[in-house]
């Protein structure tokens, strides 16, 4: 790659001046390893024209910005991968267990179809709110007090 001051006017007046969505989309292929002939054909983009896109600064530098988050985000997927050997194990059965009360969402007895349907919506962030009754009781501090007092003071006065 040329640095910018070595390349033709002409390429870098055909660079762009902003990423598009397209441009992230092709972006996002290079970063997950397709090859530019490929990400080309994926997208619609000739391979000339992606390749001054590909090879512009502006470009470049959010493409580094993007491979640094892939790198992060697939780093906090790792660490997040359990390594207990019982959550391993139980893991590889959660796809059946969930198939399982999906099944007895078609139980006859009414009573497992609704426990079925309450662990489900439970599951998926549908959890009925529980409510809490409280008493509560607030006593004022003295500053508020005063101001109170000054307020009901000049109300009667006027």
């Amino acid at each position: 790659m040329l640095p910018q001051e070595e390349k033709k006017e002409s390429t870098v007046n055909a660079q762009p001046n902003k990423v598009t969505p397209r441009h992230r989309a092709l972006m996002r292929r290079l970063v997950s390893g397709m090859t530019l002939t490929d990400a080309c054909t994926d997208i619609g983009f000739t391979v000339p024209r992606a390749s001054i896109i590909v090879n512009s600064p502006l470009f470049q530098e959010e493409m580094k910005k993007m491979e640094r988050e892939v790198a992060a985000e697939f780093a906090e997927a790792e660490a997040q991968r359990p390594t207990d050997p019982t959550r391993v194990l139980l893991s590889g059965y959660s796809e059946k267990a969930a198939r399982t009360l999906e099944g007895a969402l078609n139980d006859e007895n009414t009573m497992a179809r609704i426990s079925a349907a309450k662990d489900i919506l439970d599951r998926t962030g549908y959890a009925k709110e529980d409510k809490i009754k409280a008493r509560v009781m607030v006593e004022p501090s003295p500053a508020l007090i005063d101001v109170l007092a000054r307020i009901v003071k000049e109300k009667h006065v006027n």
